[in-house]
């Protein structure tokens, strides 16, 4: 019994290689568990390509990508203490840089981080962290040290984008200074190309995740093991919610559980009246044992018969034999908050 995903890797490498030709100015990030693929797998794709910088989230993820691609890694979370430079001494490394006090730090030049590049995070937004911009003529020295690598920013993924970003391109030019690289979130390639001719010598990086790695969902497909199939009653009590069958019918028992992230609620980036009606329509499809599940048969979406469980679903099919024990269901979820039991690579 496994839930796993399976990879059809030409045409997931067909769409790595075409989005990174169309969009060169991408910064690939490897964050966590690759986005549902597996950060190994993932950080192979970026040595194949020879991508020249790879984000990555945290120092132990720096790590396990110094071993596998060539080019340089920066590590986005922000270094924390001055006392940290010891952390990563690969000279690969670029670091960030997100408040004034420690910045100051890391670009002393006869200080302990010695030839460590870093960029600096200015404020965003986003809320998280960052140097405020006002503050910015403030650190002349330490933005225009050789060492920094440019500004980098988390701008949401809706509103004026180009705008903020301009806002800042502005704010550095009535400051006078001047920075090699901007690496923002978020921009399409008409906004990169509006940005870059207002940047001047400054260079527009994108970092990009799920469009990259996911941007081809037909090259990735989850599927659950199908454990058993047997007839239910109307009536009939049955699963966690002991909730009773409506009518007469089978269920299948199906790989792919809670524990694997199916059925898990994700946050939204925000919620809108229709997303808002569909949830709605879900609960009240739940309270009456026919809420949709994200297992397919023959294309069509079957229903929940209960709660997911830990590791299996229950699903209503239409007849006794249209499923048997060992058939698969393909399984549409979001990869990137799903674990599976296996990933199948097949060539």
């Amino acid at each position: 019994m496994t839930f796993r995903l399976v990879i059809d890797l030409p045409r997931w490498q067909a769409h790595l290689d075409r989005y990174l030709a169309d969009h060169p100015w991408v910064v690939p990030v490897v964050k966590g568990d690759g986005y549902g693929i597996g950060a190994q797998r993932v950080l192979e794709q970026c040595a194949r390509v020879r991508a020249p910088l790879v984000a990555v989230g945290t120092v132990a993820e720096a790590r396990e990508a110094l071993l596998v691609v060539p080019g340089e890694v920066m590590v986005l979370f922000p270094v924390i203490s001055a006392a940290d430079h010891g952390e990563l001494t690969d000279p690969r490394v670029v670091r960030t840089v997100a408040g004034e006090e420690i910045l100051r730090a890391v670009a002393d030049d006869a200080g302990p981080w010695g030839e460590q590049r870093y960029v600096v995070e200015v404020d965003s937004p986003m809320g998280r962290h960052g140097i405020e911009w006002p503050r910015l003529p403030e650190l002349r020295t330490a933005l225009e040290n050789p060492r920094c690598q440019g500004l980098t920013l988390h701008n949401p993924p809706f509103g004026d984008r180009v705008g903020f970003v301009e806002s800042l391109l502005q704010r550095l030019r009535d400051a006078s200074i001047t920075v090699p690289r901007i690496y923002a979130s978020h921009l399409t390639s008409d906004e990169v190309g509006r940005l870059s001719s207002l940047a001047g010598s400054t260079e527009i990086l994108v970092r990009t995740g799920t469009d990259l790695w996911l941007g081809d969902l037909a090259a990735l497909q989850a599927y659950g093991t199908v454990i058993d199939v047997h007839p239910v009653h109307k009536g009939q009590p049955i699963g966690y919610s002991q909730r009773k069958t409506r009518a007469d019918g089978y269920l299948a028992v199906v790989s792919g559980g809670t524990a694997h992230g199916v059925g898990i609620e994700t946050a939204r980036p925000r919620m809108t009246p229709r997303l808002a009606a569909r949830r709605a329509a879900r609960t009240v499809a739940s309270a009456v044992g026919a809420a949709p599940s994200p297992f397919r048969l023959d294309g069509r979406r079957l229903s929940y018969a209960d709660v997911p469980h830990m590791q299996v679903s229950m699903v209503h099919v239409p007849s006794a034999d249209a499923v048997r024990p060992g058939d698969e269901l393909p399984c549409d979820i979001r990869i990137t908050v799903t674990r599976f039991d296996e990933v199948d690579v097949r060539s």
